[in-house]
This record gives structure tokens, sequence and C-alpha cells, in this order.
């Protein structure tokens, strides 16, 4: 009986066993489980973009092109459209692709997806698997519910969704995964104090996510930096507070293992799949350095070093870190912060280009915040409370707190705040150096505002169980449900927002990109502003080859720029040295043109920052007004009204002068004015992008339009099939006199019979040299005349002259004038080597190298005399007013030039790919002694060299087309 009562209690007491086993169970299987919902949750928020045609991001278009040589070749070599005509050794963080190769062939052999469905399915699954890693990472660092609420700030962060949705394929997202579970297994190896299966799978899992971490980005070298600064703080803080023994225990396993991880890495840098080999070097040298520091302070009292207080402690450190710095510095120079010259705006290129501009407060609360609206006037959702950010400064002082009580309880785990504190602050020097990095620091951003949420639980959980305890409890899990809610929804509606374009680039451009694909030879180029170079590279448009794009040949963004924000002979650079067969203009440009207009010499850095290259009017501001019997026109603004310069009405076909009260010449079209700033309205973009034939000085804009024919138009997209040598204008000898009946705005027939003819050769960018002109008459595609009209013949592009003629025209459907000369021909279009080994086509041999060449060269037809060349070039400007590019009044001045050509083989070669070897040396000094030449020219203190190249060029006698008709 006593037995039964007692059953029966313990039966009572299961039953209504305490809620704090259940909310155990809560935390202990709850928990994870919400953190897999949330994961899921937000893959499918960042999955919303796949049903993009293309891309949000240009850059992803270049990531695929890797990424389906990787499928095949793991790691790729080289890549063929850009840089023409040598196309680019593949380099950097080439991981990234190898490791979506191996994500494709996983998912293909799993559910048959396509490349292009891995591709788009890659960046969700890495913001999934990120949102898992801060979970684990958040319970290493903290606790349970730092994780879940670092989970959930993750999942739903918009900082992080930019970067790891679908169409935006980058190395940010995957570094910081792979990152974050890095560190999680580290310091499971790290908490684990005697070898176990724990401690062994920790310290492997950790090697193989530091070779991933380090491959998939470039930039990855923050992430090798922020351990290394770990390392030292740890040993310094240990040291100085006597934690001797702690110092031991942590010196033996953590270097020991990041030791490991850095000769991994740089031995895997030979492979090419890491791309910061110098970094990891610089890295192991400052970590001996370190090492050496630690030895000192392990045995340094055996050498009479006094270590009795926390005084002589640091005084020792502060001794050795001064002589450190000072080796350091002698051995780096002024190198020193060149790890990190990418991310700053060091020079006039990177000025222009949004991802490098500093960070405001505004970018900061439009990714860190909670709630977000759409902001009609922007066309876009912008933050309103940057909380995440605000939480995460909380976060810090409540880390920093712990630390310090930590350091006094001597708690042997001291390191997880040194981490904290070490990988924030670090983010933090990212985050405000430049507006690109605001995704990194995402990752320890919600990391701390995790924590702050998790201080508020835990407190709560130390309370004494009551009523009001448990009311608070029901009202921080509201709150666990309403903030992820809040901002899932608002995330959600970007997310949305995005997707309904359909892709990044407009229906003009994917019209006109697909037109090149179906009309031009798979072996032309086509160049337009730099933004818009890897769509024409992609397999999924032109597939054309692009003389600059987002990521390869800044150089020639300055050439592009002068080209575009000039006119006349200032404008004329030498773009058959890329081999151009085609500029592409698009009107919207006019958004990106004081960038352009700067780089390209046409403004100053005043002008850049402080004046609008254009602006657009309503028709209803134009007025007209009689002025003393003349029309002068009216700008009307809040101002006042105000005359430009000039108007251009194009539709009524006037010119007007005006006072220029403002410094603008207005374009008057059907329905709008375009204010076009003075120094660039008559600029080579503004003709060719709004096909404008007017010439500032005479037959300027006729020579343009026979340079850059009209091929085709698609909205604001046009189309210019570029010839280096075209006849613009053509006269007669009639009655003792010269009468011209041709040129290329108006057209004209050539005149039949015996004829004596003056022809205006524009020669773009580049003299004619020792040429032949050859006329040819057809009937249909049969060849009735051929005759030779003039041999070595030569013209000064930048002073022309015509050339007379004489010759007999006979009655025939078609006419052509050709010009005979020297000329580049052909493209590499496979990887070039250099005694075997894989070389950089643009740099091909070093000044004073030689070696035996390898190339695959791709070719329009059978060429029986060509001429391999390597040819030194370099692109450099000059600053009249001085380098200093932070200065109102700097402006520079580019040039692109060609030093010299050296011979190397005279070969035959058949249209198709041709595989060619060959001995080659390069002379000394090539460069240096064309530079000291500049120096003498312009002054050494006005020039700056931008980038030198050595390319193996095929030259060849080259019939050039100069008129049709």
């Amino acid at each position: 009986m006593v037995k039964t009562d007692v059953k029966e209690k313990q039966k009572k007491k299961e039953v209504g066993a305490s809620p704090s086993r259940y909310y155990s169970i809560f935390k202990g299987y709850g928990l994870p489980f919400i953190a897999l919902l949330l994961a899921y949750l937000g893959f499918r928020l960042r999955n919303i973009t796949s049903n993009y045609k293309t891309f949000l991001d240009p850059d992803t278009f270049f990531h695929y092109e890797m990424y389906r040589q990787a499928i095949t070749e793991w790691i790729p070599k080289y890549f063929a459209y850009a840089e023409p005509p040598t196309g680019i050794k593949a380099t950097g963080y080439l991981g990234l692709y190898t490791v979506q190769a191996a994500f494709y062939k996983i998912t293909h052999a799993l559910f048959g997806w396509s490349e292009l469905q891995a591709f788009k399915v890659w960046p969700p699954f890495v913001g999934a698997m990120t949102v898992i890693a801060v979970y684990l990472l958040g319970r290493k660092l903290h606790s349970d519910w730092a994780g879940i609420w670092g989970a959930a700030f993750m999942a739903f962060s918009y900082a992080s969704f930019t970067k790891t949705m679908s169409g935006n394929n980058r190395g940010e997202g995957p570094f910081m995964m792979f990152f974050l579970f890095a560190v999680y297994f580290l310091l499971v190896y790290l908490d684990e104090k005697e070898w176990n299966w724990k401690k062994v799978l920790g310290a492997v899992m950790f090697l193989v996510t530091s070779v991933l971490y380090m491959g998939v980005w470039t930039g990855s070298n923050f992430g090798v930096g922020i351990l290394l600064l770990v390392a030292g703080i740890t040993v310094v803080v240990f040291f100085t507070f006597g934690m001797m023994e702690t110092l031991r225990d942590f010196v033996r396993d953590y270097f020991t293992l990041y030791g490991l991880s850095l000769l991994l890495g740089l031995g895997v840098s030979y492979t090419g799949f890491i791309g910061i080999k110098g970094f990891l070097i610089f890295a192991l040298e400052a970590f001996i350095a370190l090492s050496a520091l630690v030895v000192v302070m392990l045995y340094g009292e055996r050498l009479g070093l006094n270590y009795s207080d926390k005084k002589h402690r640091f005084g020792t450190i502060l001794a050795i870190a001064v002589v450190g710095f000072l080796a350091f510095y002698g051995y780096f120079g002024r190198d020193l912060l060149k790890f990190m010259g990418a991310a700053y705006q060091s020079n006039p290129l990177y000025q222009t280009v949004a991802e490098l501009a500093r960070t405001s407060w505004g970018y900061i609360k439009d990714s860190f915040s909670i709630h977000y609206v759409y902001n009609a006037n922007l066309r876009q959702y912008v933050g309103k409370d940057g909380a995440l950010f605000l939480l995460s400064l909380a976060g810090f002082v409540i880390v920093l707190s712990r630390f310090i009580l930590k350091l006094i309880k001597q708690d042997l785990s001291g390191y997880k705040e040194i981490f904290i504190v070490a990988y924030y602050f670090g983010s933090l020097y990212l985050l405000l150096s430049a507006v690109r990095f605001i995704f990194q620091a995402s990752g320890t951003v919600v990391l701390l505002a995790g924590i702050v949420m998790a201080e508020i639980f835990i407190y709560v959980e130390n309370m004494k169980e009551n009523m009001g305890t448990k009311a608070l409890y029901a009202i921080l899990l509201i709150f666990l449900l309403i903030i992820p809610y809040v901002e899932a929804r608002d995330v959600k509606s970007v997310a949305v927002s995005y997707s309904k374009s359909q892709g990044s680039v407009p229906a003009d451009w994917v019209n006109v990109l697909n037109w090149l694909k179906e009309n031009s030879n798979p072996l032309d180029s086509a160049t337009s502003w730099w933004d818009y170079g890897y769509w024409i590279e992609s397999s999924l448009l032109s597939q054309r080859r692009s003389a600059t794009d987002g990521g390869h040949a800044y150089d020639r963004r300055y050439i592009v720029a002068d080209f575009f924000s000039h006119y006349g002979n200032e404008a004329e650079q030498d773009f058959e040295a890329w081999e151009l067969n085609y500029m592409i203009t698009w009107q919207r440009d006019i958004y990106k043109f004081n960038a352009i207009s700067y780089l390209g010499g046409a403004i100053d850095y005043y002008e850049y920052g402080h004046v609008p290259m254009f602006q657009l009017i309503p028709k209803q501001y134009i007025q007209y007004v009689n002025e003393s019997g003349k029309t002068v026109v009216y700008v009307g603004t809040s101002q006042g009204a105000y005359q430009p310069v000039m108007t251009l009405d194009l539709s009524r076909g006037q010119t007007i002068p005006g006072r220029g009260d403002i410094p603008y010449v207005l374009y008057v079209f059907g329905d709008y004015g375009m204010l076009a700033y003075k120094n660039v309205a008559f600029s080579n973009f503004v003709r060719l992008a709004f096909q404008l034939p007017y010439s500032y000085e005479p037959w300027d804009a006729q020579k343009l339009f026979a340079n850059f024919k009209p091929t085709y138009s698609n909205g604001g997209v046009s189309v210019y099939q570029f010839r280096p040598f075209a006849v613009y204008r053509i006269d007669k000898y009639q009655n003792s006199t010269w009468v011209p009946f041709y040129s290329t705005m108006s057209g004209g027939k050539l005149p039949l019979g015996e004829q004596k003819l003056r022809l205006w050769i524009s020669a773009f960018g580049r003299d004619v040299k020792n040429a032949t002109l050859v006329f040819e008459a057809y009937n249909g595609t049969t060849l009735v005349k051929k005759e030779v009209l003039a041999e070595n013949l030569n013209i000064n592009y930048l002073n022309e002259t015509p050339v007379e003629v004489s010759l007999v025209v006979p009655n025939a459907t078609d006419y052509r004038f050709i010009l005979v000369q020297d000329g580049p021909v052909g493209v590499l279009n496979g990887e070039p080597k250099v005694d075997g080994k894989v070389a950089n086509p643009s740099y091909i041999l070093e000044e004073g190298q030689s070696g035996n060449l390898e190339l695959k060269a791709a070719f329009r037809k059978d060429y029986s005399d060509v001429q391999l060349t390597l040819r030194a070039s370099i692109v450099y400007y000059v600053a009249p007013n001085g380098k200093d590019i932070e200065k109102d009044n700097f402006y520079l001045e580019p040039h692109q030039d060609i030093i010299t050509y050296v011979p190397v083989k005279s070969l035959s070669v058949k249209a198709g790919d041709n595989v060619i070897t060959a001995k080659a040396s390069m002379p000394e000094n090539v460069f240096e002694n064309y530079i000291q030449e500049l120096y003498k020219k312009y002054g050494e203190d006005k020039v700056v060299i931008v980038r030198k190249r050595i390319e193996p060029i095929f030259i060849t006698k080259k019939e050039y087309v100069v008129w049709e008709g």
C-alpha cells in the first residue's frame, strides 16, 4: 500500500513536471529546429530572384563564365574574351569557381540540375548555410539565445541579402560562410582540453574550411588577418595579466593549428586555387615574428627579464612592439598599406567607383535596419532605423565588459571575447573605409546584435520564477517572432521588387547584344563604357570580346573615357591596338558622365564633384524670345531664366547662339531639352549616343561617322562599326576646280569614266604608313576591275591631307577603295605558355627575358606572311596641375603609346585556331628609357604610369575597306 502511494505521487510529479524542464527541451531541441527553419526561410527569400532571365550583378556574368570553365578544368587558367586581342590569365579567387563547380556536380547528380540552375541556387544556399554558421558560432561565443537571434538577424538582413541572393554571385558570400564555419570549428578544437574525436574533427574541419575561405575571395586576407590579430592580442593580454599557464595552453593549441592553416594555404596557392599568396607569405612572416615574441614572453625570465608585475610585463611587450614595428616598416616601407589599397579611392579611377565611396550613416542605416519602406522619389526601399548596427554597438560594450570580468576571474576562455572584439574592429575598419564592405560587416554586426538580445533573455532566465517572469518570457518570445517577421516581410518586398525586373540587362541591350552575336564574327570585339563589358563577353548574350570590363583592363577605361568626353584630334586613340570592331553607346550614360568626363580629362576634380554634365529639361521650361529681331533661348529655373552658351534645336534644325549665363549647351529634342556642360557638349559620346552629326569644327562630324559607321540601334543603345581608316569626303576635278560630290552624311555616287579624284581619308588615332591604295569594281560578286591608285602612301592622323588619284570608273554595281598596309590580325584563343608554364598574355615576357613561346591564335582567314612580334605599349596620364587627386584643380590627360614592336618569327597561318611556337627575347629597359623621355617632356612630377604591356601581336599586310558604294 505504501509502495502504491509512492508510485502515485511519482506519477503526479511527472505529470506536473516543472515548466523549466520543457524550457530546457525547447532550448536543446526547439532552438536548433528554429535555426534550421530560419536557414530555410532565408534560402527561400534569397531564391525569389532566381526567376531572372540573366543576373542582377554585372560581375556575376564573368563569374558564370569562369564557373563553366571550372566544371571541366576545376581551376580555370585563361579567359579569351577580356582584354583583346590577348585575353587574360585567370587569377584571383579561382577557388570560388572550383567550389561552385563541385556544387554543380553534386546537385546535377542528385537533382539533375543544369549548369545555370545550380549557379542560380548557389548564392541562396550560401546565405542559408551562413545562417546556420551564425547560429553555431553564436552558441559557441555566447549562448543559445545569441545563436538563434544572430541567425534570425542574418536570415533576413538586407546587408546579407544583397550579396547572397540569386543573381548576385560574388566571392564575399562564400568567404563569410566558410570563415564563420572555420572560426566555429576552431572554437570546438580550442574548447576541448583533451584530445578526443571532437578536438580532432574540429582541427581537421578548421584546416579544410580555412583553405576554402582563403580560396573563394581575393579579400580573404581579411580573415587571415583577423585570426592573426586574435593571436597577437590574446598572447599580449594573457602575458600582461600574468596568465602564463593559460598562455602556454593557448600557444600550444592555437599557434599550432593557425600556423598549419597558413602553410596549407600557401601550398595550395601554387595551384591557383587561392589567390592571396603574397599576403599569406606576409602573414607567415608576421606569425613567425609573433612566435618569437611569445618565446620571449615564456622564457624571458631565464634571460634576466623582470616579469614580476603587470607594469614590467607590459613594458617588455611595449619595447618589443616598437622594435617589431620599426623592423616591419623597414621591410615593407611605403607599401605597408598596399594590401588594402584597392579598397580606397587612391587614384582617379577608384574615385569614380561607387563601391569604393566612403560609408555614410545613410548607407549604414539602409543596410542594417529592421524596418524598410519604399521611397517613391528614390524608387527604392530604404532603411528606417539602423537598429542592427546600433544593437551591435551595445553588444560590443557588453562583450568588452564580459572580457574584463573574465580577466579578473582568470577565465581561460577569454579568447572568445578577443575574437569578437578583433572581428568587430576589423569589420568596422572595412565598413567605414568603403561601401563595398558593408556585407562583410554584417557577420559581426548580427553576432553582436544577437548577443544583446541574448543578454536580455538570460537576465530574465536568472530572475526568480513568478507570474511576472512568465509574462516577460512571453513578451520576449513575441519579440522573437515579431522582429524577424518585420525584417523578413520588408526584405521580401525588396526581393519581389528586384525579381520583377527580370534581370540587370535592359531590353535594349539584350536586343543589341543578340544582334551582335548573330551579325558579327566570333573573333570580333566590341567596346562600350566598362560597366557593360561583362555583358558583351557573356555566353548568355553576345559572347564577343570586350576591351575593358568590370575587373580587367583598368588602364583602357581612361582611353575610352578620353574618346567619349572629347572630339576631334584630342579624342583620337589607337583603338586598332585593341583590334576593336564595334563601339556601343547608351544614352543613359549621361548619368555616369561626370565619372567618364573626369577620367577622360575633360573636367577637373571640382567639376567632377559639383557640376552635373547633363541635365534633362521639360519642354515647358524652354522659352524662345525675340529680342531686337533675333531669336534667343532662355532656360527657366526656380532661380530665374538664363541663356545657355548655344542652343541646337534639332526639331527645327536651328543653331541659336546664347549669352552663356550658364555654362551649358542646350539640345532641344521633340518634347524635352538636354543641357550639356560646355566641356563635353560636342563630345563624341553626345554625337554617337544621340546620333547628332553636328560639327563644332568643319568636317569633324563627317570624319567621326566615317570611322564609326552606324550599324544597328535599339532604343537608346547604338552600335557603330569601327574603321581605323575611312573616306569621309571625295572631290572630283571639274572645270579646273575641285568639286565635292561625296560626304559621309550626304552620300554621293562615284562618277563614271575617266576621273581625277581627291580622297579625304580619316585616319583615327593611327598614321597611314607605306600603304597601297587600291580601287575595285564589282558586278554583283564578280570583280570586274582592280587598279592600284597609289603606293608608299603616308598620312599623319593629326594633320590629314587628301590623296589625289586618277582612274577610269567602269559601269558596275559596286565600288570599293581599299587601303593595304601593315596591321594587327588574329587573337589569342587559348592560354599562352612560356617555357611550358601558363603566362600572362598582356605581359608575356619581362624586359630582358627570353623564353620559348607556345601560343594558340585564331585568325579569320589564311595569311601567308605574318610576323609574330612582341608589342610594348604603355598607358599613362599627365597631370598638368600636379598629382594630388584631392585638389579641386586636378585633372588628367590620358595617353596610350606604342613604344616598339620586337620581331619574333615569320609564319603562315590558316583560318581558325593555330598552335604557334617560337623563341622570343625582350630587350632591357624598353619602358625605363621611354618613361625618362616622358619625364623630360612633361616633368616627372606630372606623369603617372598606369600600366605597361608586352603582348604577342601578329602583323601582316591588311586590307582596310575605306569606302564602298
